[in-house]
């Protein structure tokens, strides 16, 4: 009798971290997004949130097309019942963070997927955050740095949790729990910025990082 091989458990992960700034050029011409997203944009007071939507949802598009081998005008975005972007036919999950002046994009195979980008900034509070939200890990590991890392192990910690939160749908008050059966990773390659994406696998965790701002990925 021959024995069945396990299912492949990785997860390969697409990460896309690109310049607002880079995104804005031609912004007005909104032609590949559909009428449901030009809908939502018209509706955002705000200039500087609406300008980060259409240029989150065009980089989207433009990852997704290339993905699917079509136009990204053509990409079969639709909404889950709460109110998410989804892929009209399944097959490719994706996740979608806006930071300050920075979009970032992930998509898996097969596997729910989330990514968070953050500036490391100062924040009040961050002791109370690492307490209430943190894993006994990352709580250790913000306890032993030194002062002037704290903030970066900080940012480093919360992507991968809200990246976690996002690819497992829970909520932040379940953030304790948020990396069960969930695999994280982060990356570094933008000074004061941190970065990160997850995946609900108990597999080893594969990501191609894709930063625009260095025009390199690896």
């Amino acid at each position: 009798m021959t024995a069945t091989a396990p299912p492949d458990s990785r997860a390969l992960v697409e990460a896309h971290l690109v310049r607002l700034a880079s995104l804005r050029q031609g912004i007005a011409g909104i032609a590949t997004l559909s009428e449901r997203e030009r809908r939502i944009a018209a509706g955002i007071a705000s200039r500087s949130r609406r300008i980060s939507f259409l240029a989150g949802r065009r980089l989207l598009r433009r990852v997704l097309a290339r993905r699917l081998g079509c136009l990204a005008a053509e990409v079969p975005i639709t909404c889950r019942a709460d109110g998410k972007p989804r892929l009209k036919y399944g097959g490719i999950e994706f996740s979608l963070s806006h930071a300050e002046g920075w979009i970032a994009v992930a998509l898996s195979t097969g596997f729910a997927v989330g990514v968070d980008a953050e500036p490391i900034r100062p924040l009040a509070g961050m002791r109370e955050v690492v307490s209430e939200f943190f894993p006994a890990g990352a709580r250790a590991e913000f306890a032993a740095a030194p002062p002037e890392d704290q903030r970066t192990v900080f940012f480093r910690w919360w992507t991968r949790i809200e990246a976690a939160v996002k690819a497992s749908g829970r909520g932040l008050d379940d953030a304790p729990l948020c990396f069960d059966g969930v695999s994280c990773a982060s990356c570094d390659s933008v000074p004061g910025l941190a970065w990160a994406v997850a995946a609900c696998t108990e597999g080893p965790l594969i990501v191609d990082w894709r930063d625009a701002s260095t025009g390199l990925g690896h």
